[in-house]
């Protein structure tokens, strides 16, 4: 359970062609290693869109001056200055006024309305692990050669020496899209399946420990990943293989 399979898959569609899935290639290369610090994170991008529509937000001076009480205290000054002028008429509102600014005080316009996230999307789900590879019999076939399938999946299988019209004109090929995207892959590990993924990054490393020949003796290789699309609820069960 502690080695992770990785293999290319293809868009297969249905028999009665109303939906389409993901499968492996058969009979192609796998890549098997044991793997550690493996990861998988899938960021939801969440929004409160109200939260800046209240009072306080749109009123931030006043707002802080009843909510911390100094407009209490600025309105019982203007009572006193009404009381003293001896303005019966102003008496009373000034009054009115001082205790509207103190049942203010300690009080935000913040609801829990007025904080409500909405779901605004998500970016596709991100994996990040460390795939170890050690030569015990031959060091081409157990390191050399799964680091350079990773790194032949990684990069485009294809692409045109030249602009879409010269292709088209040198070898007749109709599509304004002569080079090809790198391939789709999945991973298992344990009881998950993980299918479509894309390889991001593979570092291969240049440098590290090597037989008398040149091969390479061990390697450590930090990948990223990435789900082809945003997955939801029903794509996760599907990545539970023993469920």
């Amino acid at each position: 359970h502690l080695i992770a399979s990785f293999y290319p898959v293809e868009r297969r569609t249905s028999a009665d062609n109303k939906s389409s899935y993901f499968t492996r290639v058969p009979g192609t290369f796998e890549v098997r290693a044991p793997i550690s610090d493996g990861q998988m994170e899938a960021t939801m991008n969440w929004h409160s869109p109200f939260e800046n529509n209240g009072a306080d937000q749109q009123f931030s001076a006043i707002s802080a001056m009843f909510q911390s009480g100094a407009a209490a205290s600025l309105m019982l000054l203007v009572k006193d200055f009404v009381d003293k002028a001896g303005i019966a008429t102003l008496s009373a509102a000034a009054q009115r006024a001082v205790d509207t600014a103190k049942g203010l005080e300690g009080r935000t316009s913040m609801t829990k309305l007025s904080s409500t996230q909405t779901f605004n999307g998500m970016a596709p789900a991100k994996l990040t692990l460390t795939a170890h590879f050690r030569a015990l019999r031959n060091p081409s076939t157990e390191v050399e050669e799964p680091l350079n399938q990773l790194m032949r999946w990684a990069l485009p299988q294809e692409l045109a020496q030249d602009g879409p019209i010269v292709e088209l004109l040198r070898a007749g090929d109709p599509s304004m899209y002569p080079s090809r995207t790198p391939r789709w892959i999945g991973m298992s590990y344990a009881n998950m399946q993980m299918l479509p993924l894309v390889i991001e990054s593979v570092p291969y490393p240049l440098t590290g420990p090597r037989d008398k020949n040149g091969r390479m003796l061990s390697a450590q290789v930090a990948l990223q990943l990435s789900t082809l699309a945003a997955i939801d609820a029903n794509d996760w069960n599907s990545f539970q293989r023993g469920a």
